[in-house]
């Protein structure tokens, strides 16, 4: 439902940013990781024989960020997997991810 799942992002960005997380959005197109499921590749037009892969997680990015001081970060994602169908599994999804840093057992 379309707007079950507008209500649900709005109020966990809500929820999220009132505790200091940021919202940031991570590329697409990225390169090819060493990760469980098949990539799904994107040809690149100005770079022949080249290839983009679309990400299967953000995970690639959280190191990224934390050097960068970003100590508490959220992003709500598209991912990609080029895996068989399975009644658990889908090709094309969202997930939630989010880190932080430098954290207490009260704060969690």
């Amino acid at each position: 439902n379309l707007l079950l799942r507008a209500q649900v992002t709005r109020e966990l960005r809500r929820h999220l940013e009132e505790r200091g997380f940021v919202d940031v959005e991570t590329p697409l197109l990225t390169r090819s990781t060493p990760e469980g499921a098949r990539d799904y590749l994107v040809p690149s037009r100005v770079s022949p024989g080249e290839w983009y892969a679309l990400p299967q997680s953000p995970q690639l990015f959280k190191q990224l960020l934390m050097v960068a001081g970003v100590e508490r970060y959220y992003q709500i994602a598209r991912c990609f997997r080029d895996e068989d169908l399975r009644a658990d599994r889908q090709p094309e999804f969202t997930q939630l991810d989010l880190e932080v840093s430098f954290t207490t057992q009260d704060e969690l």
